[in-house]
Order: structure tokens, then sequence, then C-alpha cells
């Protein structure tokens, strides 16, 4: 019987299963972008077997080779795919030393025998299936994870619009995670100024718009341009996220704390590929943010050495080169 998961092989496994979507993200490109997909693929099932090999007690040699895997792992479980994972590797080397662009029919070959093979041993070795691990366990940020999680349980039942808003709530407070300035006591480099509301003077949402047309599109760009800023500085790939805003409903606050979204035709027609395309991409703008999650720190840690100084401290003024040191000195 294999041993439990530990929160280490739960984070390895959700890492593969992010190179698996990437690299079906990457097959849905035009050639030859679409050829970075078998590296990816790869990628998954090279960090996959060996998770195997580990999680099993299998001695693995030395700069073993891809297909050694197999072999490693055979006393304790026999892999499938060996044939089909060969031609993926051959397709890899040719596309790395040898520049060759694999077909798409290579890439698709490719697809559909991870889809199998991951779904085949995970059960088996794992003990749990294959689409149920969460990718949201690589993330840093709790609230983002929370949210991720909630939409889930919404697509588990198959409703996928609601799935959808739960994911647009994670982006949003994946923003906010970045933006928000507590605990650091300075103004976060992500917030890019404070945000506006509708109660703000003067106002320029109902009647007051017809005489304020001009602050209106002032304000309505302020908005437009403050999100693009707080995306693009965090890493987050734009033209996905004008698809994920695309898809997914909009949602709307209210003064009750509550969120909600129309219920259109074409909110109704989100199916189970595009709930999975929008939490792959909630996921990676996760990972990419935090890249922050350093900068932030730094901020804090600044604070905690300053906040304990009276109103007024010292200055220096700035001298030019330092003067080298005298042999006396």
């Amino acid at each position: 019987m294999a041993p439990p998961l530990d929160l280490l092989t739960v984070q390895r496994l959700a890492y593969v299963r992010y190179l698996y979507r990437e690299g079906i993200e990457q097959s849905r490109q035009p050639a030859p972008l679409r050829s970075r997909a078998i590296t990816s693929f790869h990628d998954a099932v090279e960090n996959y077997v060996g998770l195997v090999a580990q999680h099993l007690g299998a001695e693995l040699k030395k700069n073993s080779d891809f297909l050694q895997y197999w072999d490693s792992v055979s006393p304790y479980f026999l892999l499938p795919k060996r044939e089909q994972m060969k031609r993926m590797n051959d397709a890899r080397v040719a596309l790395k030393h040898n520049g060759t662009f694999p077909s798409a029919h290579q890439i698709e070959q490719a697809r559909e025998a991870l889809a199998d093979f991951f779904s085949t041993v995970t059960p088996k070795v794992f003990g749990v299936d294959f689409d149920s691990i969460d990718m949201a366990d690589l993330l840093t940020q709790p609230e983002v994870i929370r949210l991720a999680r909630e939409a889930q349980t919404h697509a588990d039942i198959g409703d996928y619009p609601m799935a959808m808003a739960g994911l647009v709530l994670a982006f949003e407070a994946l923003l906010q995670h970045y933006a928000k300035d507590e605990g650091s006591g300075y103004a976060s480099p992500f917030r890019f100024g404070p945000r506006m509301f509708a109660m703000d003077e003067p106002k320029v949402q109902g009647r007051a718009a017809q005489a304020n047309a001009r602050l209106l599109k002032l304000t309505e760009f302020m908005d437009t341009a403050q999100d693009a800023l707080r995306v693009i500085s965090l890493g987050v790939d734009y033209p996905s996220l004008a698809r994920f805003a695309v898809l997914a409903p909009r949602m709307h606050g209210y003064a009750n704390g509550g969120m909600r979204f129309a219920d259109l035709p074409s909110v109704r027609a989100l199916t189970a590929d595009d709930y999975e395309w929008g939490r792959h991409f909630v996921i990676e703008s996760g990972l990419r943010a935090a890249r922050a999650d350093e900068i932030r720190g730094l901020q804090e840690r600044a604070y905690e050495l300053n906040r304990s100084l009276p109103g007024r401290h010292e200055e220096r003024s700035w001298t030019g080169p330092a003067e080298a040191a005298s042999d006396e000195a």
C-alpha cells in the first residue's frame, strides 16, 4: 500500500497538473508556437514519474535516462504508455536539438497519451484522481486560494456560471492582495492610487453624469488604467485577461456586501472547458504575481525597523565620491 500524501507531494502533483495544463494551452496556439507544448508535456511526465519513483521508494540511478524511469519503477508498479512516451521524447529531442517542429498530429497524440497516463496511474499510486488535484495548492495568496476552492465546488456539480463567478472574485482578490497597505506601513507599489467610489464628490453617475461628461470620461479612464497598471505590474498576461473578461460574468457589488451577476444566455452557455481555462488563468496569474511577495516582505521589514523612531530623525547629505582611507586611519 502506498504511503499517504504529504504536503510536498500534493504540491508536486499540483505542479505536474499545472505543466500539463500549460501544454494544453500551448497546443492551441498557431504553428510554430504550439511546438512548445511538447516540451511542457515532457516536463510534466518527467516530474511525474520521478515523483512516482520517490513515492514508491524505487531506487533511481544517477543521470537516469527518461525511459529508464519505467525500468526503475517496474518492481513496484508497471508504468503504462512506454512506447507513446518514447515517441513524445523523440519529438522533443528533434525540436530541441534539430529544430524540427512537431506536427499537430504528434502534439495531439502526446496530449491524449498524457491524459490517459495520468488518469490511470494517479489513483493507483497516489490514491486520488488526477482531476481532483487542486492547483490552488501552489498559490501563496490565502483569499485567492479560498475563492478558487469555493469556485471548484460549483464546477463539481456542473454549475459553470457560478464557478466562473467565483474565479472572477478570486482574480479581484489577487489584485487587492498586492494593492492593500496593511502590515507594511507604506503605500503598496502595486496600488497606483486610491480607488474611486460612486459616492465620491463630485458625483459622476446618474443625472449628475449629464453635467459632468468630461469628468465621467476621465473617471472611467482612470479606473481602467489603474486596473491595467496593477495587472501589468504583477506580470499577468494581459491578452489572457482580455479573454477571461469576455468569458466570465461581470460581478456587481451591493450595499449589503452581496455580489451578483446577470444570468445571460452567454453566461449559461459556459462549458467545462471554459471553466478549466479560466481556472488555469487565475492560477497562473497568482503564480506570476507571487514574485511581488518579496517586495511586500521588504516593505514590512523596513516598517518594523523604522516604526520605533521618534518623529524627528537624523539626515545625511550626499558628499560625492568617498575619500580613500588614509594610512594612519
